[in-house]
């Protein structure tokens, strides 16, 4: 089971006094036991000098154990001590422990460390083994003078057994205290961790809610101590890095409201090529699914764009390629340059992918443009300068073949002009130069009018031209641009149907309240390779044919601008040798028209 913070401060601290209680008592203990031996010395010697007083005056006159002996009994009486009287020449005269003939018995006493001592010294002390009374004896002694001779030795003894007994009460005494005091620091440690435990449980608690993520946590500062610094620290930490990853957070919002705004697409890897980051434009036009964490071989699979990655990551120069997107079907212009990598680590490689699709659509219609202009116009340039010089050359003089080669120039300066007067239309269009002017229209009416414009057309072609009412509502465009819309589509239809051919235009009713209007014809139809960009100018089904007709190539890329203008549409539906069928979709208000 762990300790709490408080548990394990305070067996911490009550540890620490008890180890340094424990070395007191066993460094103090022979400290002790030296002092109650020197005291007891002490208290020896002053013994045997009183014991010399008393008996001084018997031992100068001589006196014998008779009067000797009892002197030493009364001042031994009630003591634990042995007090012994020795003549000079080592004979005992007086002993507590012996009287009477045993007294004469014993040894002589003048070899004795203690006598000898005393005699040279003033006093004698020693610790030995005493064979008269069989124990081990604390001695001191002192010599006893009397009129400035010495005269004998006055010897005091204690019993060992009496002196431990001395050092065990005060060692009693001594853990006593010791204990006493190890309370007071158990009692004093339970208060201090008291005090340490909370403050230090609460940081750690706010310390824990930091790790988890919980930045908001605060400690509560109630002291100005250590602890009390430490909580502000960590509180004031606590702020810093709040605020600076709410500014990371700021930011990254920031990168990817742009990443997610940018139309192209961005791709960033690390030094191992594995994916770090890509936008959602680079998702789309690609059609990735979850590529970060992944390798860009994974992601990618094109030669061309792991080429360029390699490249920057081994060169860590920048890099630009355009490169088609074989399964997208689709061009980018791609830059690639070095990304800072993480600390301690290689640079990786940013890529912004921009879509050059339509840019290379529009370079190549405009390649085509150029050229196809160029060879309208040449053509008919040709032949107006070849008649010229033929004119020059004397056909002149000729009135018949310069009135044919005046009609001839006449008929291609009139193809020109149209052709430069559709150029200058269409370019009005694209500019956006001539906005559509709203009203209310009935299709039905302006069918009328164009079918009617086109009879006589009709008539000499022999082509049956009629019109269909289908109901078609009045929906709100711009009357001028639908006529020209409808005037082109059956020009076209009336040209291109054979003799005894037919062409209808009918108008109807559309989806959400809009029109309808169906030009149809009976002609030799268009093959459907064409029909994806018969709308583009100068494209021609039959180049041959359509020159012969006078076509210019633009009518139906001007058709397809006057629709997309004013929000309509238009379609077609056609096969080779069953005619074709060209729609012109109408919504009902302004409301459904580009902005």
């Amino acid at each position: 089971m762990t300790l709490g913070l408080r548990s394990r401060m305070m067996v911490t601290a009550v540890a620490a006094a008890a180890a340094a209680l424990l070395a007191v008592h066993f460094l103090a203990e022979p400290e002790l036991r030296r002092r109650a031996l020197d005291q007891t010395r002490s208290t020896l010697l002053a013994e045997a000098r009183l014991t010399a007083r008393v008996v001084e005056d018997g031992l100068a006159r001589g006196a014998g154990a008779s009067e000797l002996d009892p002197l030493v009994d009364e001042a031994a009486r009630g003591q634990e001590v042995r007090v012994t009287i020795v003549a000079l020449g080592g004979r005992v005269l007086a002993d507590s422990e012996v009287s009477g003939p045993d007294l004469d018995r014993l040894e002589n006493h003048a070899d004795r460390p203690e006598v000898k001592e005393a005699l040279a010294t003033g006093t004698g002390v020693s610790l030995r083994h005493s064979a008269t009374v069989g124990r081990d004896l604390l001695y001191a002694a002192v010599p006893v003078r009397h009129a400035g001779r010495t005269v004998g030795v006055a010897r005091v003894a204690l019993s060992l057994r009496a002196f431990e007994e001395q050092v065990a009460e005060l060692r009693r005494a001594t853990a006593f205290a010791l204990l006493l005091a190890f309370g007071m620091a158990a009692l004093l440690s339970f208060g201090l961790t008291a005090s340490l435990a909370r403050p230090l449980g609460e940081i750690m608690e706010a310390a824990r809610q930091f790790a988890a993520g919980n930045l908001g946590a605060r400690i509560r500062v109630r002291r100005s101590d250590e602890l009390g610094e430490l909580a502000r620290i960590l509180n004031f930490s606590a702020d810093q890095l709040q605020e600076r990853l709410a500014e990371i957070a700021r930011e990254r919002a920031r990168i990817e409201a742009i990443l997610s705004a940018m139309e192209d697409g961005v791709l960033a890897v690390d030094h191992r090529g594995n994916v770090l980051l890509a936008n959602q434009a680079l998702l789309r036009g690609l059609d990735l699914k979850e590529p970060v964490g992944r390798h860009y071989v994974e992601v990618i699979r094109q030669r061309e764009v792991g080429g360029l990655i390699e490249e920057v990551l081994r060169t860590g120069e920048r890099r630009l390629a355009e490169v088609e997107i074989l399964h997208r079907k689709r061009v980018y212009a791609i830059a690639a340059v070095p990304f800072p990598g993480a600390e301690g680590s290689p640079p990786g490689a940013v890529l912004t992918f921009h879509d050059a699709t339509e840019r290379r659509r529009l370079d190549r219609i405009r390649r085509d443009f150029v050229a196809n202009a160029s060879h309208e116009l040449r053509t008919p340039l040709t032949s107006i300068r070849g008649f010229v010089e033929a004119l020059e050359d004397g056909a002149v003089k000729e009135p018949d073949n310069a009135e044919r080669f005046l009609g001839k120039i006449r008929t291609h300066a009139d193809r020109m002009a149209a052709l430069v007067e559709d150029l200058l239309e269409l370019s009005r269009l694209e500019s956006g130069e001539r906005p559509p002017r709203w009203e209310e229209v009935l299709p039905s009416e302006i069918v009328e009018d164009v079918v009617t414009s086109f009879s006589g057309l009709a008539g000499r072609k022999r082509v049956a031209l009629k019109r269909v009412d289908d109901g078609a509502p009045t929906v709100v465009a711009d009357a001028d641009r639908l006529r020209r819309i409808l005037e082109n589509l059956v020009e076209n239809a009336v040209k291109y149907t054979p003799e005894g051919g037919r062409v209808e235009v009918a108008s109807g009713p559309g989806a959400a309240g809009g029109a309808v209007v169906e030009v149809r014809d009976n002609g030799p139809g268009i093959g459907t390779e064409h029909l994806p960009r018969i709308f583009e100018r100068f494209y021609r089904v039959d180049k041959a044919r359509s020159r012969e007709l006078g076509g210019t190539g633009l009518g139906l890329a001007i058709v397809k601008h006057l629709a997309e203008g004013m929000g309509a549409q238009v379609t077609v539906e056609s096969e080779v040798g069953k005619g074709s069928r060209f729609f012109v979709t109408v919504p009902a208000g302004r409301e459904h028209t580009p902005a």
